[in-house]
């Protein structure tokens, strides 16, 4: 099955032209004084000889510490050290008319992503990022302790399609074999409104970014965690290093030079995490409210670089949490022949370039969630106290 024959028959059915806008404005926050996307991209023929540097247009939304590895790479020099010409904007606009438009080349892939893939979204994944940055949270007396406990309850987010929506009913099906999408009552509000939604009691929990939900907790009275998507689904990565697939055609380097430069700002990253925090804050990249939250999640994320079968198995992953939650009609019920559909996907949207990265960061991601838990426990964020 060709690609375009695979994205044309999924997406039949599925979701709307709004699902990019809404996983993005997940992400959104504020910036730091870069230009803003769109802009004038820097021009160049060819890749050319080897030495030459690519010109990439680096896209973040920032706001987060979910993107500090490109905050690091960027303050690094990361990008020129490996052959490539950076142009740095932050992301104001919906990120598949970027792509489309061949005005951006690289950004943080997250969950809510793939259906805009599926809608034709001209970007490939070429290595992995970092495990989950969501979260859901409700109030004491609210009877919600789980994903499972959803059922009937009054559940708001930013949209019905980023990626807190989408690991939530996938959370909750497979504990219950119920259908979220079906069995919870989903109110859609802006960013801004949801806190105050939970407190007023029109909603019985919230969904979204750890950034955003951590410095809530700490702010309200009785509110408490009813999923951490870094301890539920540590098993897989969350976010990927996306690449623009025309720039891949041009320069066909491309994908390697960037996996190497965030390969390499993993390892500066891992050195020092809290001095990579207080390095983003400074400059701008997030809020810095609560720096010691920042700092716990960020020591709670697991990133890493160059190891392929955990690459293809956490994308494989989040297609499977979109077939659970009822994004991909056509999926075959019979296990196994869902399995080759998924498995199709997964080819489609993925061009592994990690391989270039082995030397610096390729141990297994069940190894890494050894390692933190037995350097932090399960959660390393100590909100009431930060």
């Amino acid at each position: 099955m060709s690609k375009d024959l695979t994205r044309r028959s999924f997406v039949k059915g599925a979701v709307t032209t709004g699902v990019v806008a809404a996983a993005g404005a997940a992400m959104a926050g504020c910036g730091s004084n870069n230009q803003s996307a769109s802009s004038d991209r820097k021009g160049g023929d060819s890749a050319g000889a080897s030495e030459e540097k690519i010109p990439m247009t680096i896209g973040y939304w920032g706001g987060n510490c979910c993107e500090l590895a490109v905050y690091v790479a960027i303050e690094n020099h990361c990008f020129e050290d490996n052959g490539i010409e950076p142009s740095v904007v932050t992301i104001t606009a919906d990120t598949s008319e970027l792509l489309a438009n061949d005005e951006i080349d690289f950004f943080l892939w997250t969950p809510g992503f793939f259906l805009s893939w599926l809608q034709g979204a001209n970007a490939k994944l070429i290595d992995t990022m970092h495990t989950g940055c969501w979260s859901g949270i409700t109030l004491e007396g609210n009877g919600i302790e789980s994903a499972a406990d959803l059922k009937g309850k009054k559940v708001g987010c930013t949209g019905m399609s980023g990626p807190s929506y989408v690991e939530t009913n996938a959370l909750y099906s497979r504990a219950t074999g119920g259908k979220g999408a079906e069995d919870i009552n989903w109110t859609v509000y802006d960013g801004s409104l949801l806190l105050q939604a939970l407190k007023d009691y029109e909603v019985d929990a919230i969904i979204g970014i750890d950034s955003t939900l951590y410095p809530q907790v700490k702010d309200t009275e009785g509110a408490k965690f009813f999923f951490i998507s870094a301890q539920e689904l540590s098993d897989y990565y969350c976010c990927f290093v996306c690449c623009n697939s025309h720039t891949l055609e041009k320069y066909p380097e491309a994908g390697d030079r960037l996996a190497k430069a965030f390969a390499d700002a993993d390892d500066i990253l891992r050195k020092d995490v809290d001095a990579s925090v207080e390095m983003a804050i400074e400059k701008g990249y997030t809020v810095g409210k609560y720096p010691n939250i920042e700092k716990g999640l960020a020591n709670n994320y697991l990133y890493g670089h160059g190891n392929e079968d955990d690459f293809k198995a956490s994308i494989y992953e989040r297609w499977d949490e979109l077939r659970v939650s009822g994004f991909l009609p056509d999926c075959p019920e019979d296990e196994a022949k869902a399995k080759e559909y998924l498995q199709q996907l997964t080819e489609g949207i993925a061009e592994w370039h990690g391989d270039v990265a082995k030397d610096t960061a390729a141990k297994k991601l069940s190894e890494q969630v050894k390692e933190r838990g037995d350097a932090f426990g399960t959660n390393p964020v100590d909100v009431q106290n930060a």
